[in-house]
């Protein structure tokens, strides 16, 4: 489990980025993870709701990590629901979007970094995949939510992410 990882987070965001701190929303609740998991036929990893109780997102544009934004649950769903229906219509090759991903960072420019459920494209379920929207590139940037949580509370830890 991510609590002491999440715990670091909020301690830094709080102290050094209180203006982003400010724009985070409140946790979203047991109920609407099981909603969201419920309409999309797919099992949250427990590190995912773990985040999500934590905090549903921001609101506003602020970048939290890499020119990405940390989005609520409620967007998560409208993008998915959209990019969803596209397979099969709109894309020329199954791997340009899976239904095993959900996305939880955003640019705002249409490319996101997902959780991959499926691992249909290789690699294990869990891991944490980019989504180009101009692009056929999916790397796979971190193992998972752990890795990428890690990461990233280290690099605000350490200075290397700077407040901004």
């Amino acid at each position: 489990m991510v609590a002491h990882l999440v715990e670091r987070m909020d301690k830094w965001l709080a102290t050094k980025r209180a203006d982003y701190y400010s724009k985070l929303q409140p946790g979203t609740s047991n109920q609407a993870l099981d909603g969201f998991e419920a309409k999309f036929n797919l099992r949250l990893p427990p590190d995912f709701r773990e985040l999500y109780q934590w905090r549903n997102g921001q609101s506003g544009y602020a970048s939290l990590q890499h020119n990405r934004m940390f989005m609520p649950l409620e967007g998560i769903a409208s993008i998915k629901e959209t990019l969803d229906g596209m397979i099969g219509t709109d894309f020329d090759t199954p791997e340009w979007w899976r239904q095993g991903w959900v996305p939880f960072l955003e640019n705002g420019g249409g490319d996101l970094l997902c959780v991959d459920l499926s691992a249909e494209d290789g690699g294990a379920p869990g891991q944490l995949r980019a989504f180009w929207h101009a692009d056929k590139d999916r790397p796979v940037e971190y193992p998972g939510l752990e890795a990428w949580l890690t990461a990233l509370v280290e690099s605000m830890e350490n200075g290397s992410l700077k407040a901004f």
